[in-house]
């Protein structure tokens, strides 16, 4: 099933099969909806005024006050500036939006989570900003570590090279 949200048709569709008695099942695979999501669409907007009947209008005009009403992006909006001023001193100097998170509530009395920071800058990144190159392992390459073996390839040629200054010569096959 692909994710949308319900129309104005789906709802109409769902009040027309609910008043013909039909079950929350059929009409979700007619829709092509989880039973589940019908069955949450028809108990968060029946009114109990309504006594158990479901208007399509009436849940149409709901949801479009929710969507109106909705808070998106507004968690880094409250940021006062002077935690803004913080976060962009410290991501100079690459320290991570955990520590940062846990300095402005330990240190400044401030509270910002390490998703919120995280929000905050990939939204500055989109409008062209450039906070995200100040996270700690941005576009750094990996480093392999050395491995045991490795260790004594090294040693292996720093006493070789030593022999060589003494003048004694390798010859290598191979």
């Amino acid at each position: 099933m692909i994710y949308r949200h319900l129309n104005e048709k789906d709802r109409f569709y769902i009040e027309q099969r609910l008043s013909e008695g039909d079950s929350l099942r059929s009409i979700a695979r007619a829709l092509g909806f989880s039973p589940s999501t019908i069955s949450r669409e028809i108990k968060r907007h029946t009114p109990i005024d309504f006594k158990g009947l479901y208007c399509h209008r009436l849940t149409s005009r709901c949801a479009q006050e929710k969507r109106a009403n909705a808070k998106q992006g507004q968690a880094f909006q409250q940021i006062s500036e002077e935690a803004k001023m913080l976060i962009h001193q410290r991501l100079k100097t690459h320290t991570s939006p955990d520590v940062i998170s846990q300095e402005l509530i330990r240190e400044h009395n401030i509270q910002v989570s390490e998703s919120t920071i995280y929000r905050y800058i990939y939204d500055d990144r989109e409008q062209g900003g450039e906070l995200y190159k100040n996270l700690p392992h941005s576009g750094k390459p990996y480093k392999k570590k050395v491995s045991r073996g490795d260790q004594t390839k090294i040693g292996t040629v720093a006493k070789n090279y030593s022999e060589l200054q003494k003048g004694y010569f390798i010859v290598l096959s191979a």
